[in-house]
């Protein structure tokens, strides 16, 4: 596996090798600060498997710059670290065709399972920042579709069946821990505290058939 790490504090570089090694362990680990030199490793070979990026990078602007890295990299999985926890950044991240968005506050913990899920298929949005809205603003109806994979749609209609995980596990060929990533990332997703009010979230906006 290939990953990028791009941030322009070498400490906090150094603080993500060190998680990716127990994440990813053999993992080709490279490194850049500025979104002029991820964008310069784009006519190198092989391609990253996984790129993490971070917002604030000197460069151009970070929407023009991620959406390029999207382009000429499709297949690599792209994920974005911030401080900025506001719902207009994580919609214009989303909007790019990023993978995962993961606030530089969370815990260590945390941000090795959104990586998890990012790797395995899934897309890490957190509901705390997706259904942030200014006091100001008009509320708007959540649309949990963009944030759930085909995959996803599979293990929720599973879900929505009664099938327990190890079942659905077993039907779609995945591990058990796989399953249980796919049923929490639905859950952010959806913003539901249980598997039973998913299902219902999911069959009132036409997710899975009710």
């Amino acid at each position: 596996m290939r990953i990028i790490i791009a941030d322009d504090h070498a400490l906090f570089r150094g603080g993500l090798k060190l998680q990716l090694q127990d994440i990813a362990p053999g993992a080709d680990l490279l490194e850049a600060n500025s979104f002029h030199q991820v964008l310069a490793m784009t006519g190198t070979a092989p391609p990253p498997d996984l790129v993490i990026l971070d917002l604030g990078m000197p460069g151009p602007p970070w929407r023009e710059a991620v959406a390029d890295i999207r382009h000429l990299w499709p297949e690599a999985r792209t994920v974005v670290l911030t401080a900025d926890d506001s719902a207009e950044t994580a919609q214009e991240a989303l909007a790019v065709g990023t993978h995962g968005f993961i606030l530089k506050s969370e815990e260590p913990h945390v941000f090795a399972a959104a990586l998890r899920l990012v790797l395995s298929g899934g897309i890490y949005f957190p509901v705390s920042v997706l259904g942030h809205r200014p006091a100001s603003s008009p509320p708007r109806a959540p649309r949990p579709l963009h944030a759930i994979t085909e995959r996803q749609k599979e293990v929720l209609g599973l879900v929505a069946a009664g099938c327990a995980n190890k079942e659905i596990a077993w039907q779609l060929k995945l591990t058990e821990g796989t399953v249980k990533l796919h049923v929490a990332a639905i859950l952010r997703a959806l913003g539901a505290s249980n598997r039973t009010q998913a299902v219902s979230i999911a069959r009132g906006c036409g997710l899975i058939s009710a």
